[in-house]
């Protein structure tokens, strides 16, 4: 794998190349915060004239669409390359507004280069986010209906870039010498387990990844293209529903240990920090089936959690299924329950509570 520097704007304006979001990867998350960073980046790069340093970009290429399109998968970037684009759409809408240019072209020029690949009735974005974020940011691009629930970070970051543009003193000339001056350091891999190495090493100004976007990774990254959208929309997908709202993804990184702690009694994670390196640990030395067997699992275990969302929804997950029938048997099956556990003693504990309360 080799790296070179490559401007940030002329990666996204690579003729005839549209950039696809796999299906295993997290939701576009940047927030107002990240945001605020790029403009300053924009702002300190048009300030000095000089090339600013703004991050990685890892793609692998992919076969060509119908259409003779070279599909470029991005692996780790994203969330930069997404931002990039609504700053774009942002700047578009501002000179089209005023009838106005740039040296390098008017709106529509700009439109065609970095937001849209193709031609004529056949143009389409030139990026295209996973499934929650990709109507919207269609629908930006094209300044057509939003969909019925516009993906928020989207619709929130865009409105950012404009309001930036909206306030006085606003260069657009200004502006676009710094948004050329950002580069990355971008590297094209061809095999799947070296993407992943590369992916969980790399470190950006970005969100940080959670616990849940590392095993969705793990998980889906080898399989097909194909593959990646079946066992996410029949898997992962719901996984990920059954906890909204999930700020941060706490509730569904707390389910993934609480799967482990069950599956996995032998090695436990001490922390948050340590759940990733127990799952690979458990699937790389332990786990002996297919990697739908295991998203099956992880889905049913989360359904039980999702819905008994307290420390003991793992007990009631080991009497509500049936382990034999949802994966391979697990290290504590044929455990006898022990007397806490028993939710006839339970009930009687719960009732000898109340008789107290009654007797007050």
């Amino acid at each position: 794998m080799q790296t070179q520097r490559h401007s940030l704007i002329e990666i996204l304006g690579t003729p005839d190349v549209r950039f696809v979001v796999p299906a295993y990867q997290r939701r576009y998350s940047w927030g107002l915060r990240q945001c605020r960073e790029l403009w300053l980046d924009v702002q300190r790069a048009a300030r000095a004239q000089a090339p600013h340093f703004v991050g990685t970009l890892l793609y692998a290429r992919e076969a060509s669409d119908t259409d003779g399109l070279e599909r470029r998968s991005i692996i780790d970037g994203q969330q930069r390359l997404t931002t990039l684009t609504l700053l774009m759409v942002a700047l578009v809408r501002y000179l089209e507004a005023r009838g106005s240019a740039l040296a390098d072209g008017d709106a529509h020029a700009l439109r065609d280069c970095y937001l849209r690949v193709g031609a004529g009735k056949r143009a389409a974005g030139k990026l295209v986010l996973s499934r929650n974020d990709r109507d919207t940011l269609f629908a930006v691009v094209a300044g057509a209906a939003l969909p019925e629930n516009p993906a928020e970070n989207i619709m929130q970051n865009l409105a950012f870039f404009q309001e930036q543009m909206e306030a006085e003193g606003f260069d657009a000339t200004y502006a676009w010498s710094g948004v050329k001056q950002l580069f990355v350091i971008g590297a094209e891999t061809g095999g799947a387990d070296n993407a992943q190495l590369i992916f969980e090493s790399l470190n950006s100004k970005g969100v940080p990844l959670t616990t849940a976007d590392l095993v969705r990774n793990y998980l889906l990254l080898a399989e097909s293209h194909e593959e990646q959208a079946r066992l996410y929309d029949e898997y992962w997908g719901p996984i990920e529903g059954m906890f909204q709202p999930d700020p941060g993804s706490l509730r569904l990184d707390n389910a993934i240990q609480g799967w482990l702690s069950v599956r996995f009694r032998k090695v436990r994670a001490k922390g948050p920090d340590e759940v990733y390196s127990v799952f690979k640990q458990y699937v790389e030395d332990e786990f002996d089936g297919t990697t739908e067997g295991l998203l099956r699992e992880l889905r049913n275990f989360c359904l039980v959690w999702a819905e008994n969302y307290r420390y003991h929804a793992v007990k009631k997950y080991k009497s509500a299924f049936s382990w034999a029938t949802n994966g391979a048997a697990t290290l504590v099956s044929g455990r006898p329950l022990k007397k806490s556990d028993d939710e006839a003693y339970a009930e009687k504990v719960r009732a000898d509570l109340q008789a107290v309360d009654e007797s007050l």
